[in-house]
């Protein structure tokens, strides 16, 4: 889970929100049920590549896009 958190942590850096949406009163049930909304829905501004190196940082489903960190960052800097 670190990539999905320096994907997450980016993610709230550049939007000033969360990765996904929380509605209701259970906000374990929203991790459970919502998956991420696409960072350029929340700021278009975002550039291209770095929002899909992004976006991909946060795939859970079906499996885990980057296997590590160091992939991730790779990524990152090839974006």
């Amino acid at each position: 889970m670190d990539v999905w958190a320096a994907a997450a942590c980016l993610y709230n850096m550049l939007t000033g929100t969360y990765p996904r949406n929380f509605t209701g009163n259970d906000v374990f049930l929203a991790v459970l049920m919502n998956d991420p909304v696409p960072i350029r829905e929340r700021d278009a501004s975002i550039p291209q590549k770095l929002a899909e190196v992004i976006d991909l940082g946060l795939v859970e489903k079906p499996e885990i896009y980057f296997k590590n960190a160091v992939e991730f960052k790779k990524a990152l800097l090839n974006h």
